[in-house]
């Protein structure tokens, strides 16, 4: 083999620095996805490798030394049908609060740009609890309202706690092009949450906006109902107060 220039850097060196951080990033997401301690998501790995690893050995292979392959194959089949969690470094930052007090409906603003010009949008947004600190959601029924758009926004959303924060991912499944991130800050009280968000504006531009998300008293006639002009629904949402009582079914409902 033919030495290196003094003062050069391998670039098989450095692939292999590479990539060994990529294979230590993936078992810290399947961690933080599984939303587990080390010691218990070393016990989870036990079940498939047919040894047990200790909680440091996964510390270790998280920040410092390679994972062995049959370690990141079982990574990958804890992981299999679930997307990566993207925040590995929130996974020990647990949240104020159960993800419970978010269960139930929302009404939630925010505007975006169409033709050049602000145009508000207005949904629904039906939070569940997936354990104690991440949340999913979906913005339908009832249909979205976007103004100007023939197809409104559906939105599907994964997020989890930290603090009084909720931080995630936002897909359009209307237009998947759109996907991006948002953070929130739950209010005391949770019954409002305000933050914002970041998408793709196109191929070579990021878009970003305030979004804000009111309490809705659930009701079984929401599903049926169709919203009141997103313009409308976004001068009372961005009006609404943490001290005020939630919104009811009455406040959001348009003419049929």
């Amino acid at each position: 083999m033919t030495a290196e220039p003094a003062g050069v850097v391998s670039l098989t060196a450095r692939r292999q620095a590479d990539l060994g951080a990529i294979a230590s990033g993936q078992v810290a997401a399947a961690r933080a996805q599984a939303g587990l301690a080390p010691a218990a998501f070393a016990a989870r790995l036990a079940a498939l490798l047919g040894w047990e690893p200790s909680a440091e050995a996964v510390k270790r292979w998280e920040r410092e030394s390679t994972p062995p392959g049959d370690v990141l194959l079982a990574c990958a089949s804890l992981m299999q049908g679930v997307p990566a969690s993207s925040l590995p470094l929130f996974a020990e930052m647990r949240g104020s609060f159960s993800a419970g007090a978010l269960v139930g409906p929302w009404v939630t603003t925010y505007l975006f740009s169409h033709g050049g010009e602000p145009h508000c949008h207005a949904d629904i947004a039906h939070v569940v609890a997936e354990s104690d600190d991440r949340i999913r959601a979906a913005n339908h029924p009832p249909e979205p309202r976007s103004q100007g758009r023939r197809k409104a926004f559906r939105n599907e959303i994964e997020a989890r706690l930290a603090g009084r924060h909720l931080v995630g991912e936002w897909q359009n499944t209307s237009d998947t092009r759109y996907a991006g991130s948002l953070q929130l800050a739950v209010l005391p009280g949770e019954t409002v949450m305000e933050g914002y968000y970041t998408g793709v504006g196109s191929d070579v531009e990021v878009s970003q906006g305030f979004w804000k998300w009111v309490r809705l008293e659930p009701d079984p006639g929401l599903p049926g109902i169709m919203l009141r002009d997103p313009r409308e629904l976004h001068h009372l949402v961005m009006s609404h107060s943490q001290i005020d009582v939630p919104l009811t079914l009455a406040d959001i409902r348009g003419e049929s």
